[in-house]
């Protein structure tokens, strides 16, 4: 379990497996909660399986909708 650390409207950026950073600009509705991941909007053609290095992708309402509800300090638990 986490906590919301900083949220912000547009960003991502973080650590790969092998160390290096990677940025991704435009990624909206984001809430960072854990060394670099973060509940965001991201486009996929499905969800609800492994398919980040730890972030929590959502489409871009859902995404808007939980940026909304959450904010610093929000206990997170991904399961």
């Amino acid at each position: 379990m986490a906590s919301v650390l900083a949220p912000a409207l547009t960003d991502d950026a973080g650590k790969n497996p092998d160390g290096s950073t990677y940025h991704d600009p435009g990624v909206p509705y984001v809430n960072y909660f854990y060394q670099g991941c973060a509940i965001h909007g991201f486009p996929r053609s499905s969800y609800g399986s492994p398919q980040s290095l730890g972030c929590v992708e959502l489409p871009f309402a859902a995404a808007q909708t939980v940026y909304g509800l959450i904010g610093y300090g929000t206990l997170v638990t991904v399961a």
